[in-house]
């Protein structure tokens, strides 16, 4: 059984109101078109497009373990990380014995799931994901306290942190950054961020603490993005985030997949709930290499996204007229996105679909394999 299904975009205020109208040939609404969800997670699930008061939850009777995206960012997304499996479990069922609504703002976790993910560029996106080295960040300590023209407040506020890096490690530095003191008082950030902010003047390192300290001036945020890894992707370029990876989409349009869940730590950037201290309970504090997906040719036009997560593959597929994808297997259920020209999907059983760019579907797994035909690009997730 293959089925088109359709979502609405979800309007989060860092959302472009033009990226995905101008890649899929959408109508601008004037509003942001910031996600749009491919799934069924409660939190925004997908209908049918010719019916749309019947979800796909509905129409398949489960839950599918993984969601696909459209993301689309104009504005950078907060600094967060997301649970393994134990701590969505332990932070779900605390949260509901204490007696939160699934919808209350001070929720930290909506569902009792972890959230691997992994994104693909569709233009060119801008992200911030894991720790730099450890000589990196104390030599962007050193450049803060030995900053020339600096007051003596920002010189004394760096000092204390780079003491707290050397003596405590890089948890110690994260959690006096995100919690802010000075002479054991707490202290906000705004003089200090506007410091930073002009040190761009001198050194490019710091241009991107200019950049957000316009859009969040005196958040915290603003300094812990400088001792992540900055990362620019090309068009069908790719990352993996696993569970406890500190990361902010930055800005661009990109075809997300994950686990199905919605749990978010964030630490700054936002006007959201901030939990620090949960925050600093899962996140992963080794520096490591940018996790850049190395895509896997199966077959000519077919394309693996290897990841580490059991719960989701991604492929790419592209066909033409003289290259038609036949007899793909279909181990579990899948769900096709169509990012580019026109692809006709049809099942080991004879059901079809037709899907044009920005339009997706849902493969069930009783068929267990497809062909792809036409002429087009399109991502198929399956978990």
């Amino acid at each position: 059984m293959i089925v088109k299904i359709a979502n609405h975009p979800r309007d989060y205020a860092w959302g472009s109101k033009t990226l995905m109208a101008d890649y899929f040939g959408w109508r601008e609404t004037g509003a942001p078109m910031a996600e749009v969800w491919f799934g069924t997670h409660p939190g925004s699930p997908a209908t049918l497009a010719d019916n749309p008061h019947v979800t796909l939850r509905e129409h398949i009777g489960q839950d599918l373990p993984f969601l696909l995206k459209l993301l689309a960012a104009d504005r950078p997304l907060s600094i967060q990380a997301h649970p393994n499996l134990e701590q969505a479990r332990a932070g779900f069922e605390r949260e509901n014995a204490a007696g939160l609504p699934l919808s209350a703002a001070m929720r930290n976790y909506r569902d009792a799931n972890h959230k691997p993910e992994a994104i693909v560029a569709l233009t060119n996106f801008e992200a911030l994901c894991g720790f730099r080295s450890l000589p990196q960040i104390k030599n962007l300590l050193l450049d803060m306290v030995e900053a020339p023209d600096a007051s003596e407040t920002f010189v004394a506020i760096a000092k204390q942190w780079l003491d707290a890096f050397i003596a405590d490690g890089l948890a110690a530095l994260v959690a006096a950054i995100l919690r802010p003191q000075l002479g054991g008082e707490p202290i906000v950030l705004d003089g200090f961020n506007a410091e930073l902010a002009r040190m761009a003047d001198f050194s490019a390192r710091f241009e991107l603490a200019s950049r957000l300290n316009e859009l969040h001036p005196g958040d915290p945020g603003v300094v812990l993005a400088l001792l992540l890894n900055h990362v620019y992707l090309e068009p069908g370029e790719a990352l993996y985030l696993p569970a406890g990876n500190v990361h902010a989409y930055l800005g661009g349009l990109g075809v997300e997949v994950m686990a199905s869940s919605d749990n978010v730590l964030r630490g700054g950037l936002t006007s959201k709930h901030i939990d620090v201290p949960e925050l600093l309970s899962v996140l992963d504090f080794e520096s490591a290499a940018v996790p850049r997906i190395q895509p896997r040719e199966l077959a000519h036009g077919l394309v693996e996204f290897p990841v580490a997560a059991a719960d989701f593959k991604l492929y790419r597929a592209s066909v033409s007229a003289g290259n038609l994808l036949a007899e793909i297997a279909l181990p579990a259920a899948a769900i096709a996105l169509c990012v580019g020209g026109d692809v006709e999907l049809t099942d080991s059983r004879g059901s079809a679909v037709n899907l044009r760019r920005g339009e997706a579907a849902y493969l069930s797994p009783e068929a267990r394999h497809f062909t792809l035909a036409g002429n087009g690009d399109c991502f198929i997730a399956l978990g």
